[in-house]
């Protein structure tokens, strides 16, 4: 979804990020700027390897994340925060940057990979590295995607501010929605938690928004129409059991339903499951040759940052041993 896009790059960094050029041929061209997308260019730079990276941002779901409390080194860290030190990380090291530019189709010329992006024209390189995530899932009700950007947001880390002193419902019942939950919480008047059928979040943090008095859980619940002209002014739910319909005045919701994967652009290159998630080997192999995959964009089973970095370090060195075996 083009418009939900982060673009969180700090002009200094542009500024000592080398230039990408169309006419070298790279050695690995890495698709994605998250945790696992910027690991795995660090590692292939210390390898001497020859890289560019494109990506929408620095960051990836990092960016939409507020507190993080699990990744080894902090105990607390905003997301933001965690982004910017990864990124001043990946600018340390000879790295090309397209950011931020979007990629719109990979294929094969004999021995190359062809990476066609959105803004630049097309890049080359021996082996592709896809870290390309996973992007919000929209509901596909009326007035969705009409007031996306004036009411309907799909970040709460980022537009929860905006909501102050206002009520809000939130859609979904897993982490991201109680982590929206309680950024909420903090600024809006009222805040609605619109779940399906049953929260889905760790216990620590349900234990957070149980107590507080303005948050209402409505559980078996899903949002059938959103309502307004120029901003939200409702939202309509319906009851998955009695069918009850319910009219909910807020001007602000937070979509919270799942992920989809950002793999549209591969066009049946190598092989998804039944989610679209690329599969992978457990050295990050896909099904096609000098493609090789890491993060959330894939069928690894758990979805943490501190994973998808481990899976961008071991998708660099199989890459590198599939550069070095064809020289």
């Amino acid at each position: 979804m083009t418009d939900i896009k982060l673009t969180d790059v700090p002009q200094e960094v542009k500024k000592r990020s080398l230039e990408p050029d169309a006419n070298t041929i790279y050695d690995v061209i890495v698709i994605g700027g998250g945790p696992a997308g910027m690991t795995a260019c660090v590692y292939l730079a210390r390898k001497k390897m020859s890289v560019l990276l494109i990506s929408n941002d620095f960051g990836g779901q990092v960016l939409w994340t507020s507190e993080i409390e699990n990744y080894m080194g902090y105990q607390y860290i905003m997301g933001r925060e965690l982004a910017q030190k990864f990124t001043e990380q990946v600018n340390s090291f000879p790295i090309a940057v397209r950011v931020p530019d979007e990629v719109i189709a990979v294929e094969q010329d004999e021995h190359l990979f062809l990476v066609q992006t959105k803004y630049e024209g097309n890049y080359k390189g021996q082996a592709v590295i896809i870290a390309s995530g996973k992007q919000p899932r929209i509901l596909d009700i009326p007035k969705e995607r009409e007031l996306t950007g004036r009411g309907v947001s799909y970040c709460a880390t980022c537009d929860a501010p905006l909501y102050a002193g206002k009520d809000a419902a939130i859609i979904g019942g897993a982490n991201s929605a109680i982590w929206a939950a309680i950024d909420l919480k903090k600024v809006a008047r009222k805040v609605y938690l619109i779940v399906r059928s049953k929260i889905k979040a760790d216990h620590i943090l349900v234990e957070r928004i149980d107590q507080e008095a303005n948050v209402e859980q409505l559980i078996g619940y899903i949002p059938i129409e959103i309502k307004g002209k120029d901003r939200v002014e409702s939202l309509v739910i319906k009851n998955t059991k009695t069918d009850e319909i319910k009219e909910l005045s807020v001007q602000g919701i937070f979509v919270e339903a799942g992920l989809i994967p950002n793999t549209g652009f591969l066009r049946d290159m190598v092989k998804t499951n039944e989610r679209n998630e690329i599969i992978v080997a457990c050295n990050c192999e896909t099904s096609e040759g000098g493609v090789f995959a890491c993060g959330d964009v894939t069928n690894v089973s758990d979805k943490q940052i501190i994973i998808a970095c481990g899976e961008g370090a071991k998708a660099a060195l199989s890459a590198y041993r599939y550069i070095i075996e064809k020289k």
